[in-house]
């Protein structure tokens, strides 16, 4: 594509960096909903370390520091000091982490790497593949921002990557410090370099597999989130009740506001609906087909679903990245096969899991918390 094609696609994923940057700091709801997930994850660690009997610091804006005997466990919401900052770095390189799993031999999707400069080799993937695609940043920004699913059309592409390009120039190293003029300045200034992901979407259920060392504490099927329509109000406006009873409810509905992104239109627009549209009583709207954004409701235990093959594979991609504690996502339409024989795939290596969604409709079932500090606690002792 020439500089010229490009330009009005760069200022596009710059206008949506500059509307990503003003919600996540001007938004009252999502500023609450970041102080719930700050305290809600506060008070999981705080009460891990007590049911484990270890001392515990509280270093102040959900900062903790946990005594492990002869080292300190540092946390802050789903980060801990497990993994050094250079595995986490390679783990958030998605291009880097699907080259070293294919070259270890998991089962992962049939993918192109492109950038927003140069769209060509993402439209010759498209054109060519079985059925839809699903583009995503091929740096990590965490919580499914970006990913778009569904594409199958080449009119779909142009969208799609902007949305990744923006939420990965949000990511990006370069994104992280200084004042938001300056962070804003160099986003626009590499938007369209950041490296963008294609992939062929693979059909059946997201599973969560949590290891730490390549052994697996806990899994669960998590599911998309949805909302029962009442026949008066609008998706839209739906959306909007459930975001702010989750707000009011302290994230105990949901870690996260559900975002009414890209992702979001074309799973609406899936079912024949819109924003507008009237949901008679009781129909359900699938929001999303990420499930970052998920209910407690979604998620479901699954540990005695998988086969010893697929969690011997998401062992295998959680050490290959070099991850003692990691989440790893796979999709699978059967999960007591292995992912070879049932067409499933590993699509992500989280090295800083989510755990609420472990607790979720089956409180002292398993803590993973309390699991992770127990070990380490052992070990170091």
């Amino acid at each position: 594509m020439t500089v010229s094609g490009a330009l009005p696609l760069r200022l596009r994923a710059a206008g949506q960096l500059a509307w990503l940057l003003a919600r996540s700091t001007a938004s009252p709801s999502r500023r609450a909903a970041r102080r719930h997930h700050t305290e809600h994850y506060r008070r999981l660690w705080t009460d891990a370390a007590a049911t484990a009997g270890l001392p515990v610091r509280d270093l102040g804006d959900g900062c903790l520091e946990i005594d492990l005997g002869s080292w300190r466990l540092a946390v802050d919401g789903t980060r801990c000091s497990i993994d050094d900052r250079a595995t986490l770095d390679r783990a958030g390189d998605k291009v880097l982490v699907h080259r070293l799993l294919a070259e270890r031999g998991v089962p992962m999707p049939t993918y192109e790497v492109f950038t927003l400069a140069d769209l060509q080799p993402a439209r010759r993937f498209l054109a060519a593949a079985p059925g839809a695609c699903v583009v995503k940043p091929g740096v990590d920004g965490a919580v499914g921002r970006g990913v778009v699913t569904g594409l199958r059309q080449q009119a779909d592409l142009a969208p799609a990557a902007v949305t990744a390009a923006a939420a990965g120039g949000r990511a990006s190293r370069r994104s992280r410090t200084g004042a938001v003029v300056a962070r804003l300045a160099r986003m626009v200034a590499d938007v369209d370099r950041v490296p963008l992901l294609i992939e062929h979407q693979v059909a059946g259920e997201n599973y969560r597999l949590l290891y730490l060392d390549g052994v697996l504490i806990d899994a669960i099927r998590r599911g998309s989130p949805t909302l029962a329509g009442d026949g008066r109000h609008r998706v839209g406006e739906l959306v909007d009740r459930m975001n702010a009873a989750r707000v009011k409810d302290g994230g105990r509905r949901g870690q996260m506001l559900v975002s009414t992104d890209l992702d979001y239109e074309r799973t609406v627009a899936a079912q024949g609906l819109t924003p507008d549209s009237v949901p008679a009583p009781g129909a359900v709207v699938r929001l999303k087909t990420t499930i970052n954004e998920s209910a407690p409701e979604n998620n479901h235990p699954a540990r005695d679903a998988l086969c010893p093959a697929v969690v011997e594979q998401g062992a295998l991609a959680a050490t290959t990245v070099g991850a003692r504690w990691a989440g790893v996502d796979i999709i699978t339409p059967q999960p007591g096969l292995a992912l070879e024989q049932a067409g499933g795939v590993v699509v992500e290596v989280n090295t800083t899991p989510g755990l609420s969604m472990h607790l979720h409709g089956r409180p002292g079932e398993v803590n993973p918390a309390v699991a992770l500090l127990r070990s380490l606690a052992g070990r170091a002792r």
